[in-house]
Parts: C-alpha cells; sequence; structure tokens
C-alpha cells in the first residue's frame, strides 16, 4: 500500500496539502494513467467545488448589489 493511498485510509481523510502532494508527485512521475491519479484528481476536484460553490452565490449577490438590481 503506497503513502498516498494511506492517507486515505486514515481517521478523518487526507488534508489538502495531502491532496496536492500526492497528485503532484504522481503527475512529477508520469503516472497520471494509474488508478490513485485518478482517485487523487477526483478527491481534489470535490473539495474545490465544495469550497467554491457558495462562493459563486456571494460573488452573484455581490456583483447584483453593485448593478443596483
Amino acid at each position: 500500500m503506497s503513502h498516498i493511498e494511506d492517507a486515505f485510509q486514515s481517521s478523518g481523510g487526507p488534508s489538502d496539502f495531502t491532496l496536492l502532494e500526492g497528485l503532484y508527485q504522481l503527475a512529477v512521475t508520469g503516472h497520471t494513467q494509474d488508478w490513485e491519479f485518478e482517485r487523487l484528481n477526483n478527491a481534489v476536484y470535490e473539495r474545490l467545488i465544495s469550497s467554491y460553490e457558495n462562493e459563486d452565490v456571494t460573488f452573484a449577490q455581490h456583483n447584483s448589489a453593485l448593478a443596483g438590481s
């Protein structure tokens, strides 16, 4: 079992840093077709979406207020 897979097994899930570091290491070594890369890529994408989806609403509301709507 790799250190990347170990991070997924740990309680509470891996940190953002661990996910990005694992994704980076796989990309640098050219392992972008492996299941580990796909799993990490999906985890990073899901975290980004969950982190920024609420900001889209806030941004839209802010722009509406500036436009006088």
